[in-house]
């Protein structure tokens, strides 16, 4: 029987495994070339600036003192956050929507990721009523390293899911397209496009800005 045990083992562990069909494989997304360093002063200076950006990855002490001297919401006031990156920092809500209870959060160059380490204080803390988030465009141009589609809308659900939780009602707006022009072939980490029926996070490339921009309202247009 001691001589038995040990085949009998072996064969319930190798079905157990045969029943277990194996994980996908991952994505393959190229990582970004080091930058090329031509004398010890720009060495100096590229470690400086990637110091700088790695002590406060996701940007929180951007808005740090704005969100502590913004006074709670009032009775009725329906505020809304516009969560996103340079296209949501550009956006002078004062102006644009004078009034109204408009909160910009907006940070230049963010990426998904950095967004969704800032949804407690930038979003959730101040208690809207509402979150506005256009984001995704940077992470198809690798400003944070290489991502997969996947990665984007893992990101978004759970932006979604913490805004829900708090009872934040949540709108994503469309992801901009994007071009290679004048871009580092690094940058190309990415599906060359997206199919016609594809979610909002898939990518748009062609090879000039011009063929992207006419492509994008073709494909808006037949969703509505």
């Amino acid at each position: 029987m001691k001589k038995l045990a040990v085949p009998i083992s072996i064969l319930i562990v190798t079905c157990a495994l045969a029943q277990n069909p194996a994980p996908a494989p991952l994505p393959s997304l190229t990582l970004p070339a080091a930058p090329r360093i031509e004398s010890l002063d720009e060495a100096n200076s590229v470690i400086q600036r990637w110091w700088s950006r790695l002590r406060d990855w996701p940007q929180l002490t951007r808005y740090r003192d704005a969100n502590a001297q913004l006074a709670a919401p009032k009775p009725g006031e329906q505020r809304v956050v516009f969560m996103g990156d340079s296209i949501t920092d550009g956006w002078k809500l004062a102006d644009y929507f004078p009034g109204k209870p408009y909160v910009n959060r907006g940070i230049g160059g963010q990426t998904t990721p950095q967004m969704l380490v800032r949804m407690m204080p930038d979003v959730v803390e101040l208690h809207p009523r509402v979150v506005l988030i256009l984001a995704g465009t940077n992470d198809l141009a690798g400003n944070t390293g290489p991502q997969g589609k996947e990665d984007i809308e893992r990101n978004y659900q759970a932006m979604a899911e913490l805004a829900r939780a708090h009872k934040i009602s949540v709108v994503f707006a469309s992801v901009l397209p994007i071009h290679d022009q004048g871009r580092a072939p690094q940058c190309s980490t990415t599906p060359a496009c997206c199919a016609p029926n594809s979610p909002p996070t898939a990518c748009i490339r062609t090879p000039t800005a011009t063929r992207s921009w006419r492509r994008w309202p073709k494909r808006r247009s037949r969703r509505r």
